[in-house]
């Protein structure tokens, strides 16, 4: 008997890519929160908003990408695989819901950062703030992704 014809070789590939999809996301968020903001705020002003200009036009690109691989592979997770397995169990698909609601404003927030619209000037300015309530907002959603892993199938093992 082989454990790996039992395998869902889809859905490991569709969770990986996620994984891969946060890390990114999160991790570039903490990097510039942390890391990058404290280092260039030694820079004078005008070479550290030529500075800041050019990472977040490179770093929009991957965080925009991580965006798009994020809730495609949530999306088909949650379609082919959750639903399924957790019919008629709403407090599953609360934890779930309040999930993608946090991540629908962590992605507004996050994307008001690295794009260029004036609207979202205000933020950009107090990118440390907003940052800080980024990373908040997605350990909230890796907590609400481990208590909806814990909830047990309402079809069995």
């Amino acid at each position: 008997m082989n454990p790996l014809n039992d395998v869902d070789f889809l859905s490991v590939v569709l969770r990986w890519f996620h994984i891969v999809g946060a890390v990114v996301a999160v991790g570039g968020a903490v990097f510039i929160r942390f890391v990058l903001l404290p280092s260039a705020a030694s820079l004078p002003e005008e070479p550290r908003k030529k500075f800041r200009a050019e990472v977040s036009r490179r770093y929009a690109k991957l965080y925009m990408a991580s965006l798009g691989i994020l809730f495609i592979t949530g999306f088909a997770n949650y379609f082919m695989y959750a639903m399924p397995r957790h019919q008629g169990q709403g407090a599953y698909h609360g934890v779930i819901g309040v999930k993608i609601m946090l991540a629908i404003g962590v992605a507004f927030i996050g994307s008001a950062l690295v794009g260029r619209a004036a609207a979202f000037e205000g933020i950009r300015k107090r990118a440390p703030y907003w940052l800080a309530i980024n990373i908040l907002l997605a350990f909230v959603i890796f907590a609400l992704a481990g208590i909806a892993r814990q909830i047990p199938d309402s079809i069995g093992p």
